[in-house]
């Protein structure tokens, strides 16, 4: 109910006329008629004497009454929470819309109107009409970014900002914002959107390079299983057909020793003695790979991640921590005796 329509209710059920409360709060009939007809707004100083006279809150009068907005914001939760599951795209839209207009404050509310924006846009045939609701995207996501106080509403803005300035053929701007992003994946991606060319395949492929590091990892730390150190062997073999490992040599070193030392304890003596061998092969490529300045993967996929290495003072080679890991477990005593075993010294 808008608030000309309340003052008349109010009005009516009291049985005043216009000219009755016009002169009660000693104004002009005039002025109760632009207010009913929702053609003008009392001073805000009238709001008090009005909800005092009609024994109601000045929330009330403005369609605000305690229960109503509880019942309207829930309403708007509702939407919000399950927007994403819908593809009435323009009906989501025009529920953001009205819940951003009535909750300003709520940051919530206006990403979610920035991201309908943005959603909207790819649905309008008409080139203005598009940039106009991306550049409203980018207003409000910017709204969101400069008054967020939850991290990841934050970051959810800066990405939105990327994605609607991107489309807008404004990358390097894009990309001021990508790189304030706080977590580290959603910024490497929000990059890889400001991108073009050769320096995008450079920047995802060196990305999808330091996720497969940390996967890797991952994987074998949680689960020090034979399945788990096979998947590790055949991913990288699958991702360098080439061979070219650089350092994942220090990787598939460590991955068959674990190898080695669970067959020993099964009584797998010959599987066992195959895994240290390889192990030993990648310990010595780590060595060469340790001696290079730079490195650079050729296979495929990630032909276009290089770079410089870090320096190390350490003395300690692969090949010593080989050797270290055959001479500190005893698992390996059944095959201690074995020429192939004490091979693996040599």
């Amino acid at each position: 109910m808008s608030f000309g329509e309340t003052i008349k209710t109010l009005r009516r059920n009291s049985d005043m006329t216009q000219e009755k409360l016009a002169e009660m709060l000693s104004i002009s009939p005039q002025a109760v008629s632009r207010w009913e007809t929702n053609i003008a707004m009392p001073d805000i100083s009238l709001l008090p004497p009005l909800a005092n006279l009609f024994d109601v809150t000045t929330d009330f009068l403005l369609g605000m009454d305690t229960y109503q907005k509880d019942l309207r914001k829930a309403e708007f939760d509702e939407a919000f929470f399950e927007y994403w599951k819908h593809d009435d795209k323009e009906k989501n839209y025009r529920i953001a819309v009205r819940a951003a207009a009535e909750y300003p404050g709520n940051m919530e509310y206006v990403e979610w109107l920035a991201s309908s924006e943005y959603c909207v846009a790819f649905l309008s045939r008409d080139d203005s009409e598009r940039k106009s609701l991306l550049e409203n995207s980018v207003t409000h996501y910017s709204i969101v970014s400069d008054n967020a106080k939850e991290p990841k509403l934050l970051d959810r803005a800066l990405y939105g900002i990327v994605l609607a300035l991107c489309m807008l053929e404004r990358k390097d701007e894009a990309k001021e914002y990508a790189m304030r992003i706080e977590n580290e994946t959603k910024r490497a991606e929000a990059v890889c959107w400001c991108l073009d060319g050769e320096e995008k395949i450079r920047h995802c492929q060196s990305t999808a390079e330091e996720y497969l590091n940390r996967f890797l990892f991952q994987l074998t730390f949680a689960s020090k299983t034979l399945e788990a150190y096979d998947a590790v062997e055949k991913i990288l073999a699958i991702l360098f057909p080439d061979g070219n490992y650089q350092h994942y040599h220090n990787t598939l070193q460590y991955n068959s020793s674990s190898k080695a030392m669970i067959l020993c304890r099964e009584s797998r003596f010959e599987e066992a003695i195959a895994e240290l061998k390889k192990a030993k092969k990648n310990a010595e490529k780590a060595v060469g790979y340790s001696t290079q300045d730079s490195y650079r993967f050729t296979a495929p996929l990630f032909d276009h991640v290089s770079g410089e290495k870090q320096a190390t003072d350490s003395a300690v080679t692969d090949i010593d921590d080989f050797r270290r890991m055959l001479d500190n477990n005893a698992c390996f005593d059944p095959i201690r005796e074995r020429e192939e075993f004490k091979a693996l010294y040599k």
